[in-house]
């Protein structure tokens, strides 16, 4: 069990008590993750990676693991076929776009789903975060 699951574990016992729901937020920036990606530079762009999402029903979502083991269960025989980019969940958070699902660890016994609404409030924590390293 890894430190993510652990606190959401907690969170979800607790039925979301506040103190819990911050320490998901905060443990999620401080993780590295690892989000899976299509193999090679993406063509006509500047970005170095293009991230894997779905869109379904006119939503958005992109997969993010905490762990390489849980990424390379959900990939499967299908592993070989895709790429993945290891960064900080405070780094993801920065530069998803605020209209996403972001899901943690699906497939896995303990996972979380990150509204559009939940991003938005991360990236105003990472805000926050960046203001206080300022000199």
């Amino acid at each position: 069990m890894t430190e993510l699951d652990q606190v959401i574990a907690a969170a979800y016992t607790s039925q979301g008590k506040i103190e819990d729901v911050n320490k998901v937020y905060l443990t999620l920036l401080r993780a590295t993750l690892f989000l899976p990606v299509k193999k090679g530079k993406p063509i006509d762009s500047e970005e170095a990676f293009s991230p894997l999402y779905a869109h379904i029903d006119e939503k958005y979502f992109m997969l993010v693991f905490d762990t390489i083991a849980r990424l390379t269960e959900w990939a499967g025989d299908q592993f070989s076929e895709i790429d993945y980019v290891e960064l900080s969940g405070k780094d993801l958070v920065a530069g998803i776009n605020n209209e996403v699902f972001l899901i943690l660890n699906l497939g896995a016994e303990i996972y979380k789903e990150f509204s559009p609404d939940e991003i938005k409030h991360l990236k105003k924590i990472v805000a926050r975060i960046d203001q206080l390293k300022e000199p």
